[in-house]
């Protein structure tokens, strides 16, 4: 039987790797304002709607869900033995 916090059946270890990519990616867009602020919104609200965010969070909210997915991700693809504790994205002015 499948706990109920994991996929009933994993991503493959290429799907996970792009994954990593992608959120390191749109992290990065989202730090260097590379998207517009109603890109920005829509992936606060999706952030928001999966419990990833909170009303009100933004772009360093944002980054920081992200980041922690990402780092979730590589524990997943066997990066490290332990899932490791979130670590505080860089504030940018």
């Amino acid at each position: 039987m499948v706990d109920a916090d994991e996929c009933p059946r994993p991503l493959t270890q290429a799907d996970a790797a792009a994954l990593i990519g992608i959120l390191a990616n749109l992290e990065l867009l989202v730090m260097t304002r590379g998207i517009s602020g109603d890109e920005l919104g829509l992936l606060l609200d999706r952030a928001q709607a999966d419990g990833y965010a909170a009303p009100g969070d933004g772009e360093h909210e944002l980054r920081q869900a992200l980041n922690d997915l990402n780092q979730r991700v590589r524990f997943a693809l066997g990066e490290y033995d332990s899932l490791p504790a979130p670590s505080p994205v860089p504030v940018v002015d």
